[in-house]
């Protein structure tokens, strides 16, 4: 299933090469997933304990990283149903994964900046993880 028109720019802005507009990026995707997790925490028939773990882990990984200085918040589709309908939300927190340990591994970032960054992917992992076993029977 693609990801939400509505998400587009943002799956896009986490390979810019500022690193300010990735980072920001990062926690949009991660204020998203969020949303969708509480969302999918109300489903009937769900794991609603999964999809608190991924509402959890988003909020503590966008709690690392930097208030973004631009744009607005997302306003995000409801997911359809079935663990089809969690794979673009999964796939982008995958993507945040990939583009926070990019920026970790960047020549130039300090070590504080290396460490948060590390430990924020690992907080996108968890909640990638967690979001897709929310639906998992």
């Amino acid at each position: 299933m693609p990801l939400p028109d509505v998400l587009k720019p943002l799956d896009a802005a986490l390979d810019s090469t500022d690193r300010s507009e990735a980072m920001a990026a990062a926690w949009e995707a991660l204020a998203v997933a969020e949303k969708v997790a509480d969302a999918v925490a109300f489903e009937e028939g769900g794991d609603e304990l999964q999809a608190l773990i991924a509402a959890q882990a988003s909020a503590a990984g966008r709690s690392l990283l930097p208030l973004p200085s631009t744009g607005r918040p997302v306003d995000v589709p409801p997911p359809p149903p079935g663990t089809q309908g969690l794979a673009p939300y999964v796939e982008l927190l995958r993507h945040v994964q990939a583009a926070l340990e990019h920026a970790a591994a960047a020549p130039g970032t300090e070590e504080d900046g290396r460490a948060v960054a590390r430990e924020a992917a690992g907080k996108a992992a968890t909640a990638a993880d967690a979001l897709l076993a929310a639906r998992e029977g």
